[in-house]
């Protein structure tokens, strides 16, 4: 299994997907995602009305920039999908499956627009890279040459085997 981003395209929308097979209970795995006292740790800080419909912010650091989002789904511990921002950045599903004590995490994020597409994939690895840092009980830092080289990758991707061109980098969408 690699840990790069697939890419479906649907019609006029793009599925990206990340799996990871992480050695925790479903439990801890469900807190990282949800809990707002974790999320700044790996992702962004957060507010979370988890509800169908309830409000979904998240205050990214790293580009000085919140996403206003609303709840779809929130059925701990299995299964969280919510917008991304207000301005058409598609929905994000995390899914957790158990097994024994590890769990498995596919996270997918439908995306309405190919411009932020390589800046979606680029961001949401480096933010897993993240999560994989806390769990390991050495959480990092936001790193922009990190995303900028996932960015460059992802970039060259987007436009070989979709023949789509992405915006320029620091545009990031995560």
């Amino acid at each position: 299994m690699t840990n790069d981003a697939t890419v479906e395209q649907h019609g006029d929308l793009y599925v990206v997907r990340f799996e990871r097979w992480l050695n925790h209970p479903i439990e801890r795995v469900w807190a990282a995602l949800t809990d707002p006292q974790q999320l700044p740790k790996w992702l962004a800080a957060a507010e979370i009305d988890p509800q169908p419909n309830g409000r979904y912010l998240l205050h990214f650091q790293n580009v000085e920039h919140t996403h206003v989002g609303r709840v779809i789904r929130y059925e701990p511990p299995r299964l969280f999908e919510h917008t991304f921002g207000e301005d058409a950045n598609g929905v994000v599903r995390w899914e957790l499956t158990p097994h024994g004590e590890t769990c498995q995490l596919n996270l997918s994020h439908t995306v309405y627009s190919t411009d932020e597409l390589a800046n979606f994939m680029s961001g949401w690895h480096t933010h897993l890279e993240l999560l994989d840092s806390l769990f390991k009980g050495a959480p990092e830092e936001w790193d922009w040459d990190r995303w900028i080289m996932h960015k460059e990758r992802y970039a060259k991707r987007v436009r070989d085997e979709l023949g789509l061109e992405s915006k320029s980098p620091r545009s990031c969408g995560t």
